[in-house]
């Protein structure tokens, strides 16, 4: 069973899915919600070799290819120097957005396309390129402490519990806001105290709640958004066919939410911008809260 799906809701040649819902309206309820102006980055640190990934990706690669040490060699240059450096990565390594050409299932991703539309030279259909810059409210749900009881890592969240952290929040949820889940993981990952091997989230039965709330977006402080890895060794990310596949729904992953956690406040102002790669299935991202 594919699960309901807003396939043709938006037409039957659509490829960017919910952001269909994020209208000049719903970018200006997100800048209604600035009040001080100041700026905070809701990235990972990159780091060469470090960080977390998801099994079976490799972690991002730095190297330089200008450094100060080719001067102290005896490099010369017509009246200046320069330093040059290049970055080898996945791009759902690091905080990154999820194309909707990320997901099939019956080798069919969102709105019915074909999986065929997905070669070795990318996508045709339903690319990063697609995405374009997002800017819109957003709405912390956190499940991290103090708001919540430390989560174990094989906790999943349900609907009942994601509905009530947002009513905590005191913001009701509009079409074309984005959905920020905060579980504590990426924290206990930097203390040492949890692996890319379990993580608690969200259970897959809250796809339907989170777009009857009008969401485009769903943004997690763990390795996948939904609780991993999957119980049902038949849907290895069963919230994943259900969000992006179905609903169009776009997910992001490795947050960090611990400065934005410690804030009175729970809406806010959410920028982000993946790189344009043409046919990329995902892209990282530098998302920025302005306060």
């Amino acid at each position: 069973m594919s699960g309901a799906t807003n396939w043709g809701l938006w037409g039957a040649e659509d490829e960017r899915g919910a952001l269909n819902r994020l209208t000049s309206a719903a970018t200006l309820r997100g800048l209604a919600t600035v009040q001080s102006g100041e700026v905070m980055s809701l990235a990972i640190p990159l780091r060469s070799g470090k960080g977390p990934i998801a099994s079976g990706r490799q972690p991002m690669q730095h190297f330089m290819s200008r450094d100060g040490g080719d001067y102290a060699a005896g490099l010369e240059e017509p009246g200046f120097g320069f330093s040059d450096d290049y970055v080898v990565m996945a791009t759902h390594g690091t905080t990154h957005i999820d194309a909707l050409a990320h997901i099939f299932r019956d080798r069919q991703m969102w709105n019915g396309f074909s999986a065929d539309n997905v070669t070795s030279r990318g996508a045709r259909r339903c690319g990063i390129d697609k995405v374009g810059p997002i800017v819109t409210r957003a709405i912390l749900a956190d499940f991290g402490p103090p708001d919540g009881p430390s989560l174990s890592d094989d906790y999943a969240i349900t609907p009942e519990e994601l509905a009530a952290a947002v009513a905590r929040s005191g913001v009701s949820p509009e079409p074309g806001d984005a959905l920020l889940i905060r579980t504590g993981w990426y924290a206990r990952w930097c203390e040492g105290k949890a692996t890319e091997r379990q993580w608690a989230g969200l259970h897959p039965s809250c796809a339907e709640w989170i777009d009857e709330q009008g969401f485009v977006l769903v943004a997690a402080d763990n390795i996948a958004v939904e609780q991993g890895p999957s119980l049902d060794p038949k849907e290895a990310a069963p919230l994943h066919v259900a969000l992006i596949r179905n609903r169009g729904i776009y997910l992001a992953e490795l947050f960090n939410l611990e400065q934005l956690a410690k804030l009175e406040r729970r809406s806010f102002l959410l920028m982000l911008a993946p790189l344009p790669i043409q046919g990329g299935v995902g892209s990282p991202v530098n998302p920025v809260i302005v306060l």
